[in-house]
């Protein structure tokens, strides 16, 4: 039985925000961060026009989730500062 690599979720929303505006103010933000996360595999990016955003980080199997979440995190306070004031953002894991 194969065991599913893990993930970790981003949401982020930007309320009256286009698909390209959120994705060019937050979520290519995010993912320059997530490059460097430890263990990452790839990272996938949704946007729909109410301005949410959906980021999934595909990590290798057997990495610690509750970790790659910390990771993510971390990584994200680091750009905090640089998105636009009114985005609200949440990490989970999928």
């Amino acid at each position: 039985s194969s065991v599913a690599p893990p993930q970790v979720n981003i949401s982020a929303t930007y309320p009256g925000a286009t698909a390209k505006t959120i994705n060019d103010s937050v979520v290519t933000l995010i993912e320059r961060e997530l490059s460097g996360v430890k263990n990452l595999l790839y990272y996938s990016a949704t946007t729909d026009t109410s301005g949410t955003a959906e980021i999934t980080a595909t990590f290798k199997p057997g990495t610690d989730v509750e970790m790659a979440q910390v990771d993510v995190q971390n990584k994200i306070k680091a750009v905090e500062a640089r998105l636009p004031q009114v985005v609200r953002h949440k990490v989970y894991k999928a």
